[in-house]
């Protein structure tokens, strides 16, 4: 299973949240904010729905990229009824649970300074 990656695009930077042909079209962003300098994450979490924006004119572009990864982490496991504190990514595991395993090592990998 590979690992989350933030890529740019369009001024900002967007994990794909989609494995194996699940989740499709489920994705967290980071993008510019019209003030410079500040970020507004957003995310879709559930196929089809529209955009959530977590927040607007956040100051820097790490603190809203742990932000709506934090807020993907808690809203996934709430709708799809598992622990948010499942942090160990299984491939065998249906999409809720590798997600939730794929976006703490994102984190982690973060927090050593080695999280794109």
């Amino acid at each position: 299973m590979a690992p989350l990656r933030w890529i740019p695009r369009d001024g900002g930077l967007w994990l794909d949240l989609s494995s194996g042909g699940e989740g499709e079209g489920t994705w967290l962003a980071v993008l510019p904010h019209a003030e410079p300098g500040y970020w507004r994450p957003v995310c879709v979490l559930v196929p089809g729905e529209e955009e959530r924006e977590i927040g607007d004119g956040v100051s820097s572009r790490e603190l809203a990229q742990d932000t709506v990864v934090k807020y993907a982490i808690q809203v996934i496991a709430a709708l799809h009824g598992v622990s948010p504190a499942h942090r160990e990514p299984e491939e065998d595991a249906p999409w809720p649970r590798r997600t939730l395993g794929r976006l703490w090592a994102l984190l982690e990998a973060t927090a050593r300074g080695e999280g794109g």
